[in-house]
């Protein structure tokens, strides 16, 4: 049996003179792989195993090792350690996506920092109240209303229910928009009520749900930088009871599961006031509302409210 062995090998190898001679030293070792798988296919079934990796009991024991299964075994390996880097670079790739810029959102008209942007929908399903902030790092010096998503731009096309409000109205929609892929409802004058009284500025929906949104500035004028709680609670407090006011007046067919209080900033340094006098703020006039503290940086149209003025 051993003979016939020894000739189905030397015959292979011979069969495979011409082809082995035009290939590289590489490709040599494969060729030699295949060679040998086919010979132990070719065998029976009872001498296809261990009989080819023995040696011969009549030899020195030098006699070649199977460099079928040799070969194979590196391939496999071989295999085993790309497979293990492909899947070590797609784990570092990943990581990579869900790192980067996070509590970052580039907008056409800046960027918006804080992780409030994309987390507005959890608040709402929330039943509690809460003080969220944000930053715009507007970079468009002159206001452009060609770069508004329709909701805003139909809102900045309609006027003023009263107040000088235009301008932070319109970018709030903007940023709720840009942030919680949301979409304008009804604005102010189309919102029903059942009794006569606080209106919202806005309604919107995020998730499907319908939210009401009111909008207001902690500005004091050009020329004021001095700010602290108490002005800020006046604010607060005055603003709150009207969206309480208008929560309980609206009609059903546009009632909102919650409100926003969406506050316009010029100066980061006043965002910790307006938070402490949240805080010191009686639970019945928080009620559930969600307030917004926007900082406007790098432009002054939104709180200064001239986004229009050219127009």
């Amino acid at each position: 049996m051993k003979l016939r062995i020894t000739t189905l090998l030397l015959a292979s190898a011979l069969a495979c003179a011409p082809a082995c001679n035009a290939s590289s030293t590489a490709g040599s070792d494969t060729g030699v792989a295949d060679v040998s798988e086919d010979v132990t296919d070719a065998l029976p079934g009872d001498v296809s195993g261990d009989t080819l990796s023995e040696p011969d009991s009549g030899s020195d024991g030098d006699a070649p090792e199977d460099t079928g299964a040799l070969d194979t075994a590196v391939a496999d390996v071989a295999d085993t350690a790309v497979a293990d880097t492909a899947v070590a670079d797609t784990a570092v790739a990943d990581t990579a996506v869900a790192d980067v810029n996070p509590g970052e959102k580039a907008t056409v008209w800046g960027t918006i920092l804080g992780t409030s942007c994309g987390g507005l929908e959890a608040e709402i399903a929330s039943p509690a109240p809460s003080f969220l902030t944000s930053t715009w790092e507007i970079d468009v010096a002159t206001f452009d209303p060609d770069l508004l998503d329709t909701g805003p731009a139909y809102r900045f096309s309609q006027p003023n229910a009263g107040g000088s409000s235009k301008c932070s109205e319109v970018m709030s929609l903007q940023w709720i928009i840009a942030c919680e892929d949301a979409d304008l409802y009804k604005i102010e004058t189309a919102i029903s009520y059942d009794t006569v009284g606080s209106i919202t500025d806005y309604e919107v929906l995020i998730g499907g749900d319908k939210v009401g949104v009111s909008v207001t500035r902690a500005y004091l004028g050009p020329t004021v930088t001095e700010y602290d709680t108490a002005k800020a609670t006046t604010l607060l407090e005055k603003k709150l009871a009207g969206i309480n006011e208008s929560s309980a007046n609206v009609s059903a067919e546009d009632a909102w599961v919650k409100q926003i209080l969406y506050v316009w900033t010029l100066r980061a340094d006043w965002v910790p006031l307006l938070e402490e006098a949240w805080d010191a703020l009686s639970a019945d006039l928080k009620a559930d509302t969600i307030v917004l503290v926007a900082v406007e940086s790098g432009t002054e149209y939104i709180v200064k409210d001239t986004c229009d003025d050219a127009q």
